[in-house]
């Protein structure tokens, strides 16, 4: 039965690559537990638990193990054919070594350790991490995952700016996230993407700031880094608002912050790499003589995980993927008194980084 979100041949497409890998590193399998890659390449969500549910594939097979009481859901919600279900009263390893082929076996890093004892003594070889082979196939995107997170983009900046006239001075932190998590459904997204991030004042300074009963309060910045979840796939999204003015410094900041988010989003070209682009955007916060407070790097990869490869990291030599999508994401953050950051969405289309947003990245103030 054809997924949920996908086209069969999408799955059909990725699981193809798997078995190609395998047959060139003389991989008899791989076994891939509920996770992101598991979702990848089933188009089915659910979790790992105490009972044994895991994605064979191997050279010749793709074949889902997993508990009885999922086999119908499974039938419904994936492209598999082949669906292996075993009882309460079954040894579900005893089933899978009964068909799985001798030799290397590549496992997803996914699996519960309480498990692999007993996924090892299904396989008749030495066991490798399988997430070597599954992170280069999912950080170059399909069409179908590109316009998925378009549209998980376009849904979460239309719930922000449903958000924004509601935003005054006394409301909450924890507040202003409900409204805008409530936003996001209510714009067809599946629901927030990660813990909705909304840090006033001095909380701005901290990068992971968690919303609590802070009350916002005239001058005031107001940094929001949020993100909806659609069809699996994630946004991820931060503006920094000021209730009134700010004051010169945190005006200069702001745009020093503005300049290093374009700077190195236009910098990109097929010879730049990733850590290349965290260097351009320092290099602008560095002239301006705020360096030191930046003090993380430039961004991450974005897709079915909120943080995957590749890392927009400085060291990271790797060229710019085509396809691939990750956060732009500078920040500036004064202990005590406050932080600015601006993220956006971004693709590099095999010439140049292309940004997924619309939402504007001058200052906003609210009055």
């Amino acid at each position: 039965m054809a997924s949920v979100y996908f086209q069969k041949s999408v799955y059909v497409s990725r699981t193809a690559k798997v078995q190609k890998i395998l047959e060139q590193q003389g991989i008899a399998s791989m076994l891939i537990p509920p996770g992101p890659d598991f979702f990848y390449f089933t188009g089915f969500e659910t979790e790992s638990m105490e009972r044994l549910t895991v994605l064979v594939i191997t050279p010749d097979r793709v074949v889902l193990v997993c508990p009885s009481l999922m086999k119908e859901q499974a039938e419904e919600s994936t492209w598999l054919e082949e669906i292996e279900a075993w009882t309460d009263v079954e040894d579900p390893f005893a089933m899978l070594k009964s068909f799985l082929p001798e030799g290397r076996c590549a496992i997803g890093g996914t699996l519960p350790y309480s498990m692999l004892s007993g996924l090892r003594s299904a396989i008749s070889g030495p066991d490798i991490l399988a997430d070597a082979f599954t992170a280069p196939l999912r950080m170059s995107k399909d069409d179908a995952e590109l316009q998925t997170i378009h549209e998980a983009v376009r849904k979460s900046e239309a719930a922000l700016l449903d958000t924004f006239p509601e935003i005054s001075a006394g409301m909450t932190e924890i507040g202003i996230a409900r409204i805008l998590d409530s936003k996001m459904v209510e714009h067809g997204l599946q629901g927030p993407a990660f813990q909705t991030i909304v840090s006033a004042g001095s909380n701005s300074a901290m990068p992971h700031h968690s919303p609590d009963n802070t009350a916002v309060k005239r001058g005031d910045m107001l940094v929001i880094d949020f993100g909806g979840q659609h069809n699996g796939y994630a946004s991820d999204i931060t503006r920094t608002f000021f209730l009134g003015k700010p004051d010169t410094q945190f005006e200069r900041i702001y745009d020093l912050v503005r300049k290093a988010n374009e700077e190195s989003r236009n910098s990109a070209g097929p010879e730049s790499t990733y850590g290349g682009l965290d260097a351009r955007a320092r290099s602008v916060i560095e002239a301006g003589g705020y360096g030191k407070y930046f003090i993380h790097r430039l961004g991450h990869g974005l897709g079915i995980s909120v943080h995957e490869d590749p890392y927009v990291v400085g060291g990271n030599g790797q060229r710019l993927i085509r396809n691939s999508v990750f956060t732009i994401e500078p920040g500036i953050y004064i202990p005590g008194k406050g932080g600015v950051r601006i993220e956006d969405t971004n693709y590099f289309d095999g010439s140049r980084c292309v940004a997924f947003n619309t939402l504007t990245r001058e200052m906003q103030i609210i009055h």
